[in-house]
């Protein structure tokens, strides 16, 4: 099988006690584009391995890294606007 450390999803401890529901609500308030949506709900949501989500969304794994960080700052911006964080 695959190396655990890999498939680990890293997401800031502020964001983690986030539910399934709250998620779908930032990704709807957030004005985040189709594919950044679609990160937060196959990497963030799905906790499927970043290197399975890029290559379901056709990028290198590289470029998604590169998003993860502009995708947490405005779901944290969105999620304390919400109060749920």
């Amino acid at each position: 099988g695959k190396p655990l450390a890999s498939a680990r999803v890293h997401i800031p401890e502020d964001l983690s006690g986030l539910l399934q529901s709250e998620w779908e609500r930032v990704i709807r308030e957030a004005g985040y584009s189709r594919e950044d949506a679609e990160i937060v709900r196959r990497y963030i949501v799905g906790k499927s391995p970043q290197i399975d989500v890029a290559v379901e969304l056709c990028m290198e794994r590289s470029t998604l890294s590169r998003r993860l960080p502009g995708i947490y700052t405005r779901a944290r911006q969105t999620a304390r606007k919400l109060h749920m964080i």
